[in-house]
């Protein structure tokens, strides 16, 4: 039976079950483990101009705008084509991404229904103006690695690690898990983020990349997701390893 589609209107918050997502290649049993759970995956390869740990994260090489609206990097024609091929209308940052901080964040940033948090000064221009033209409520942080620093929940609730994000999430009326966590791998760092190792694969359904109970910060976070009433999948009892997360592009269409 043809399964009928559609594409997540708002980025990171679908509606429904998730029947593709956009996830680095780089640690195979994780797109393994969603093609179980029906969910096709767009596989992100490292980039050569990234920082090499984190050259093939999804949330550094493309911003989901809208519905079928996507940014690439500049230059990064192999996902582009994976992205057009499935039917979504890509374009390019403005600028190029460099192998430093923060000249390697123009995508990473953190769209919320009508709100976004970035550094804004980090973020590409093009994306931007794009983002002005939603009219998207924009708001300031310093942490230039908004999206990988944030667990969406829902639209009105996200885990993170950075207090700045804490801080501008409650600002604008959201509640905001604060966890302090070290258990979370990212080769070449001491550690890696929340937002990097999970991402909502159907309304109600955050997966995560590995074990929960491999955190020490587990039960606030299973506290905090029962909450808000979203289950924990694990796609894999290995420890938790930030991947540029799970972005969800598709889902079952409503009948």
């Amino acid at each position: 039976m043809c399964v009928k589609e559609e594409f997540v209107a708002q980025p990171n918050l679908p509606r429904g079950k998730v029947t593709l997502a956009a996830v680095s290649d780089v640690y195979s049993e994780i797109p393994a483990a969603l093609e179980k759970q029906g969910v096709a995956c767009v596989t992100t390869v490292p980039d050569p101009r990234l920082p090499s740990p984190i050259a093939s994260h999804a949330d550094m090489q493309m911003f989901h705008l809208h519905g079928n609206r996507t940014f690439v990097l500049k230059g990064e024609q192999a996902l582009k084509k994976q992205l057009e091929g499935v039917g979504f209308a890509v374009a390019e940052t403005s600028m190029e991404p460099t192998g430093k901080y923060p000249g390697d964040v123009l995508c990473n940033a953190l769209q919320l229904s009508d709100k976004l948090l970035a550094n804004l000064g980090s973020m590409d221009p093009l994306i931007y103006t794009y983002v002005e033209s939603l009219g998207l409520r924009t708001i300031h942080v310093n942490q230039g690695y908004t999206r990988c620093a944030a667990a969406v929940v829902n639209d009105h609730a996200i885990i993170t690690m950075d207090i700045g994000i804490q801080t501008a999430a409650q600002f604008l009326g959201m509640d905001a898990l604060l966890i302090n966590e070290h258990g979370i791998l990212l080769d070449g760092y001491d550690y890696g983020f929340i937002g990097g190792c999970c991402g909502l694969v159907d309304k109600d359904v955050l997966a995560f990349t590995g074990a929960l109970d491999s955190l020490r910060c587990a039960p606030q976070i299973h506290a905090f997701l029962e909450k808000h009433h979203v289950k924990p999948v694990e796609l894999t009892r290995n420890q938790m390893v930030d991947i540029g997360g799970i972005l969800p592009l598709k889902e079952r269409a409503e009948a």
